[in-house]
């Protein structure tokens, strides 16, 4: 032991004390000082580091069309507009604002509507500030952190994430129904885009899943969705979804990550996502790329920033959504534009022939030249619910989650300190047999 053999490591703080730190925090972080920081930006360039290794990695070619694309238009829109307000602006913010979710804020975005949870989140924030310093927002991947309960919402990444299949009957089996190549590519945009909003406004943080974890769900049309935590650093889990009548299967791995910059809070999110028809015809699903503004003041809002690109592999065509699409003035974040071209899959970096332009906002409609794909106003959520046998490792048989549940934050997080104090021990058995780290 380092110090001396008298010098013992501080103890840990118990369960009620952690939450006791939380409710004493102040949620003003104006008190914090932190006005000199200045934003990171998202690393936008052709390579990104892979955390779990910490080696610079190319960008997929799928990254890599989504970027090229939306550069080659903020040039082009810039060009033209000069950056004022048009008419043509003007008519399509009307458009905008007349279809939007109950909780979407104007500058764009869905707004937090319970400012208790600002305050409870604001509070957490100022007291882990304190606590680790100002490496906490200075860019780095806080999936790592433990963060106290009391932030935290009664249900894990998961449960979360089976919700995006809830429009999935309101376009999946027209698609897979559909002969016309492009029409089921308009389909399948249409689908994603409007699974956005059934995970937005969760500005609680979800539960981490712990390593093996598993959710089952069953929805009112007969789908059924599988997933697991299949890695714990970095955090990956793995899914697939059955349809009814094997229409098409839709599966792969997210791998979700945390970053703070200045007042604002990014949700990162990469992975392979494959959707399969029964035909045979195959797309390859981009992510899009998420974000919190106004963590420390202001009004919370989640964001949606960036591209999103999804591909037919079988036919050569691709879609490419512009979110807050670039060179329009005076439109809410939330916005989007983009185009439905047939590639050369020997060179996916050249620009394709055009097909089809899609524009919309991702908290209200979807349209491919003017024709409305989605409505937020007329398309209805499946139910979800549990199978019959839940097996034990099942996200709804965790027992802080049910404890947050029933409102004994106590009990919660003296088990959520427990689940993780088990979960390290079990990685240093398999570190210690296996010699391989981050499992």
């Amino acid at each position: 032991m380092r110090g001396g053999a008298n010098k013992q490591e501080p103890p840990s703080p118990g369960a009620e004390d952690i939450v006791a730190q939380v409710q004493a925090a102040s949620d003003n972080l104006a008190d914090l000082g932190l006005e000199d920081m200045q934003d990171n930006p998202v690393d936008d360039e052709e390579e990104y580091v892979d955390e779990s290794t910490g080696k610079k990695k190319q960008r997929s070619w799928l990254g890599k069309i989504g970027k090229g694309i939306s550069k080659r238009a903020q040039s082009v829109a810039k060009s033209i507009t000069g950056g004022q307000m048009t008419q043509a602006d003007e008519d399509v913010l009307a458009g905008v604002m007349s279809c939007r979710h109950p909780y979407a804020v104007k500058e764009g975005g869905i707004g937090i509507q319970d400012q208790e949870e600002a305050k409870i989140c604001r509070s957490v924030l100022s007291m882990m500030i304190k606590s680790m310093g100002r490496t906490l927002l200075q860019g780095g991947n806080v999936m790592k952190t433990s963060f106290p309960i009391q932030c935290c919402q009664p249900r894990t990444i998961l449960e979360v994430a089976s919700c995006q299949a809830q429009y999935f009957h309101a376009f999946l089996p027209r698609a897979a129904a559909e002969t016309d190549p492009v029409e089921r590519m308009k389909l399948v945009v249409a689908c994603f885009v409007s699974s956005q909003i059934l995970t937005s406004a969760n500005f609680m943080k979800p539960l981490n899943p712990i390593l093996g974890e598993t959710l089952q769900v069953d929805f009112s049309d007969g789908s059924k969705a599988y997933l697991e935590q299949t890695c714990h650093h970095p955090p990956i889990t793995s899914f697939c979804l059955d349809s009814p009548q094997g229409l098409y299967d839709f599966w792969g791995f997210t791998e979700f990550g945390v970053k703070f910059g200045y007042n604002r809070m990014f949700l990162l999110s990469k992975g392979n996502l494959t959707l399969k028809f029964k035909d045979g015809t195959t797309f390859e699903v981009g992510l899009s790329e998420n974000k919190v503004n106004n963590v420390f003041w202001g009004n919370m809002h989640h964001e949606l920033y960036g591209t999103q690109t999804f591909v037919d592999t079988t036919n050569n065509m691709r879609a490419t959504i512009n979110y807050n699409a670039p060179g329009r003035v005076g439109l809410p974040s939330d916005y989007f534009e983009g185009v439905l071209e047939k590639f050369d899959p020997a060179n996916p970096d050249n620009e394709g022939q055009p097909i089809s332009n899609v524009s919309g906002s991702w908290v209200g409609f979807c349209d491919f030249d003017k024709v409305r794909y989605w409505d937020i106003n007329s398309c209805s959520k499946l139910t979800m619910s549990a199978p019959v046998n839940l097996l034990k490792s099942d996200s709804r048989e965790r027992t802080d989650r049910n404890a947050l549940a029933a409102k004994n934050i106590n009990l919660a997080q003296a088990e959520k300190i427990r689940l993780e104090e088990d979960q390290r021990y079990q990685r240093k058995l398999r570190e210690a047999k296996h010699g391989v780290k981050g499992h």
